[in-house]
């Protein structure tokens, strides 16, 4: 699977990092992993610099909308996604899609990311 995914319990972050080209198939289990691992509560990183992606609008959609109506015992914690300033289109569109059910941001590097979910308040 092109995502690995690090959970930190402690800090209640996760830490995902994609690599080589991600399908939409990838993506999905991805967020299948995290649901499972019952953390949407927790700060995520998910650092996509390195990861190259075909994936469109209708299928983003998709998956957004998959997320929104995953029943969830708490409020999702904030997204900050780390991406290629000149590839970050995907990303900045999963943002507008989503930022209404948390808190998201794109950013250029993985400190810049880290130092503002560090200032994020988690849900209860």
């Amino acid at each position: 699977m092109p995502f690995k995914l690090d959970i930190f319990a402690p800090d209640r972050i996760v830490v995902g990092v994609a690599r080589g080209d991600i399908s939409a198939t990838d993506l999905v289990g991805f967020v299948q992993e995290m649901i499972s691992a019952g953390v949407l509560h927790y700060r995520k990183i998910i650092d996509i610099t390195s990861a190259t992606s075909s994936i469109g609008k209708d299928e983003l959609s998709a998956i957004a909308e998959r997320l929104r109506t995953t029943p969830v015992l708490r409020p999702r914690g904030p997204l900050a996604i780390v991406a290629d300033h000149k590839r970050g289109e995907l990303a900045r569109l999963f943002m507008s899609m989503t930022s209404d059910e948390r808190p998201v941001e794109v950013f250029r590097s993985i400190h810049e990311a880290r130092r503002w979910l560090l200032e994020s308040k988690l849900p209860l």
